[in-house]
This record gives C-alpha cells, sequence and structure tokens, in this order.
C-alpha cells in the first residue's frame, strides 16, 4: 500500500488511481485526450488527433490553425484569465477579428472558464472546487493546490476525468519566466499523471522542453548544480569588484591601479561568462525546440506574433500565463 503523511496521519493515495466520484457534466467521451498548447511542437500532432480522442484546445489557438497549416478540431476549450484580459479590444489578429467576439460566438464545444458568464454563450464553469476536493481531499494542502498555468489545470481536469492515455503537444513552458513560475505545477501534475496511468500512456513530442533533462539524471549524467552554482557565485562576485573598480575610476581617471582592477576582473568576468555558457550548453534544460521557438516568439499561451497582435509588449510580460 502507497501512503503519504498527512498531519501525522498515513493516507492511502491508491485510492486515487481511479475515480469513484461523479464527474457529471463533465464526462469524456474517449479514453485518450490530447491537451494542445501554443507552442511550436502543436504541429506534430498526430493527423489521426481527432479519431477517437478528445482534444482540448485554449484561448485564442484558432489563430494558429492557418500559421501551421492545419485545422485541428477542438472537442474543448479553455480559457482560464481573468474577464479584463479576454476582453481587451487591442487583443486582435491579421483578419480584424478580437479574441472577445469570438468567445461571444456560440461554439460546437464548451469553454472551460472561472465561471459560467450570460455573455459567453458556450462558456462553462471550470470545476476547479470539484477537482482539487476530489483529487487531494476536503482539508487541501496549501502546496498541493499548486497551479501556476493553463496546463496544470488541463493535466488536473485530465486526471479528475480519467483519462488513460494523454498526449501533451505545443507545451513547452521554456522562457525564463515559464521555467521558474509555471514550469514546476504542470510537471508536479505530470508526475501525479504519470503515477496512474505509467509514462508509457503520456505521449510528448521527442526533443521538446516540457520535460527536458528527463534523460540525464543529475550528478549521474549531468553537471553537477553545486559546481554550476560556484562559477555562478564567483562570476557574481567579479561582477561586483569591476564595478568598483569602474566607480574609483570615474572618479579619477589617472588612478592606475583602479585601471589595472577594471582590466582584470573584467578578464576575470568573460572568462566565467564563458564557462557558463558551456555549460548551459551541455545542459540546456530547453531542449531542441529553444531556438526554432523562441525565434518565431511564440509561447504556449500568446497567440500573437508581432504582425498579429498589437498588444505583443504585454502579451510577453505575461509570458503567456504569467497573471494566472
Amino acid at each position: 500500500m502507497t501512503t503519504i503523511a498527512q498531519e501525522g496521519k498515513k493516507v492511502n493515495v491508491m485510492k486515487y488511481r481511479r475515480p469513484s466520484y461523479s464527474v457529471g457534466e463533465h464526462a469524456r467521451k474517449f479514453d485518450k485526450v490530447y491537451i494542445v498548447g501554443m507552442a511550436s511542437s502543436a504541429s506534430m500532432l498526430p493527423n489521426d488527433a481527432h479519431e477517437n480522442a478528445e482534444t482540448w484546445k485554449l484561448n485564442e489557438a484558432y489563430r494558429l490553425d492557418e500559421y501551421y497549416g492545419r485545422v485541428v478540431t477542438a472537442t474543448r476549450w479553455f480559457q482560464f484569465h481573468q474577464r479584463w484580459d479576454f476582453t481587451r479590444r487591442q487583443n486582435v489578429n491579421r483578419k480584424g477579428e478580437d479574441h472577445w467576439s469570438w468567445l461571444r460566438k456560440q461554439h460546437p464545444f464548451p469553454i472551460y472558464m472561472q465561471e459560467q458568464f450570460p455573455d459567453i454563450p458556450s462558456s462553462v464553469a471550470f470545476p476547479l472546487g470539484d477537482i482539487t476536493r476530489d483529487l487531494l481531499g476536503d482539508s487541501v494542502p496549501f502546496h498541493f493546490s499548486f497551479f501556476r498555468n493553463s496546463l496544470a489545470y488541463q493535466v488536473a481536469f485530465a486526471i479528475w476525468l480519467g483519462f488513460k492515455k494523454v498526449g501533451i503537444y505545443g507545451w513547452e513552458l521554456a522562457s525564463d519566466t515559464e521555467m521558474k513560475y509555471e514550469r514546476p505545477s504542470a510537471t508536479f501534475w505530470l508526475g501525479w499523471l504519470a503515477a496512474l496511468i505509467g509514462p508509457e500512456n503520456i505521449e510528448i513530442p521527442m526533443g521538446g522542453r516540457l520535460l527536458a533533462g528527463g534523460a540525464r539524471r543529475y550528478a549521474f549524467d549531468d553537471v553537477p548544480a553545486v559546481n554550476r552554482m560556484h562559477i555562478e557565485s564567483s562570476l557574481n562576485n567579479v561582477r561586483g569588484l569591476e564595478y568598483d573598480a569602474q566607480v574609483n575610476l570615474r572618479r579619477d581617471p589617472n588612478d592606475q591601479e583602479a585601471k589595472l582592477a577594471s582590466v582584470f576582473f573584467a578578464g576575470q568576468r568573460t572568462s566565467y561568462e564563458r564557462l557558463m555558457a558551456e555549460l548551459d550548453d551541455v545542459s540546456d534544460p530547453r531542449g531542441s525546440f529553444h531556438e526554432k521557438t523562441e525565434d518565431r516568439g511564440i509561447h504556449e499561451e500568446t497567440t500573437a506574433t508581432a504582425e498579429d497582435n498589437a498588444a505583443l509588449d504585454a502579451d510577453e510580460l505575461r509570458s503567456g500565463d504569467l497573471q494566472d
């Protein structure tokens, strides 16, 4: 029996392996679901994804059908952001259609949102309370109610609905903001999912960044993080010393000691930066899609390219889902 400690008690977690609660109107239609984001790996979605499987899309992903040269029919849609966000007037595509107008149309699929909005006919309230209660219990420990982006909600939803196979396409979470603030919650729920249905029943494109680094094991195969931390600490120290020397030199341009120190520490800084770059190249957690995707300026939940969205700067700041 697999157990975890909770408030000094042992709790059987095997009960979560199969749902024993009612999901009501949200019941799954198939045993498999594809959760499709908006990064470049969405283009790798199998051509037969619509056959005998659900397909989940989100936000303004309808704009990418033309971008990737294919139309992927959705069975459910997700828009978790707050009303002020999805009603932004400047959130338009190249054809001039804004996202708010799209939401107000009648669609052949439900749009899961924070609540059911009367002026959004396809909107359905996302059952977050039911999901957390049924998966985590009535007294949810704060650190387990871990939702920092839309993918985390969707994977938890897939677990709650009892899907037996899950494909994850178009999700990388590889920008600096996404890696620091968003990816951990997504991988937390993916780990839960893998424990329930088995990793062999989860599809993630090869070379993707969502679980990048998984092929390398800490300390066994990878550059030890502690070594990188030491180098990074030394680099920051040298940068500080270089800055102090430059300040002294500005105060007295004839200060020979400050001149020598500035040149010396600049050389040290360059060496450390080069070494850091080499380490990052060996153990880059972002994977092979990194250069391709970031050159395109695409994030999982940021639909617009430069010409698509006049509010690109705002979207970049939120890095797809930063406001969640």
